[in-house]
């Protein structure tokens, strides 16, 4: 790779959330760093389709998304929550059919994939309890669950992303060998670091795992620190530099 060569950094969000959550990551991260956050059906630019409930469909729907810009520079795939799981099944489509992998895969509070769930699954709770549960895993504002629209248009998105995300079934497969960061939030109540951790098996190549003090949406409650430890990480790849260990910000 060249010195000042452009890297295409796609984002995905976690379960109910949309692009725009990444809008601001442009203002931190350096120039040649791109940054293409992907919006999910059901929300944002998309919210007129109905979002998906099975994780093949939408893979491939993002797939596409993420074709249309053309690959013709190294690329990285960060995913938060729901969106790390996302973000994994992509890199392997584009192994599987493309032949070709991402420069760097990043994923952020979201158990190894091959771990199982420690919590009851959410999708499946009473409209009442479904709420309870969302509120107390934080990232959805107060004044939007006691909004006369939530329970008609924000609270089925949620209910079909946490469904993708909690049927999800792992098939084992040939590890992938690009570089792979795990982010993990301390006082995460739903994800810890140790399930974080669990990603250093899905590659052959070098796996790094960066703790934040924050908890399941640390990615919000920190952003500065998130998109610095972004930054370095891959300069530190572009640089040729791969170690494995732990790093807490």
């Amino acid at each position: 790779m060249t010195h000042g060569e452009t890297v295409q950094l796609f984002c995905f969000p976690y379960a109910g959330g949309s692009a725009r959550i990444y809008r601001s990551w442009k203002e931190h991260l350096p120039e040649r760093f791109r940054v293409h956050p992907v919006e999910l059906p059901g929300r944002g630019v998309r919210f007129r389709e109905k979002p998906y409930r099975q994780l093949p469909v939408l893979i491939e729907d993002l797939a596409g998304e993420i074709l249309k810009t053309p690959l013709r520079s190294p690329f990285v795939l960060f995913g938060h929550s729901m969106g790390a799981m996302l973000a994994f099944e992509l890199a392997r489509w584009f192994r599987r059919n493309l032949g070709e992998q991402p420069m760097a895969l990043l994923v952020s509070a979201f158990r190894a994939p091959h771990l199982p769930r420690r919590k009851d699954p959410i999708h499946l709770m009473s409209d009442r309890r479904f709420a309870e549960r969302i509120r107390e895993m934080g990232g959805t504002p107060g004044e939007l669950m006691d909004h006369p629209e939530w329970a008609e248009f924000f609270a089925p998105v949620i209910r079909a992303d946490l469904e993708v995300a909690e049927t999800y079934q792992y098939v084992f497969g040939r590890p992938l060998t690009c570089p792979v960061i795990g982010f993990a939030g301390i006082r995460d109540a739903e994800v810890t670091p140790q399930e974080v951790d669990g990603w250093r098996s899905v590659t052959e190549g070098p796996f790094k795992l960066k703790l934040f003090p924050g908890g399941h949406f640390f990615l919000q409650e920190d952003e500065a620190a998130v998109t610095r430890a972004v930054a370095h990480e891959l300069k530190f790849l572009l640089g040729g530099r791969t170690d494995r260990e732990v790093e807490t910000n």
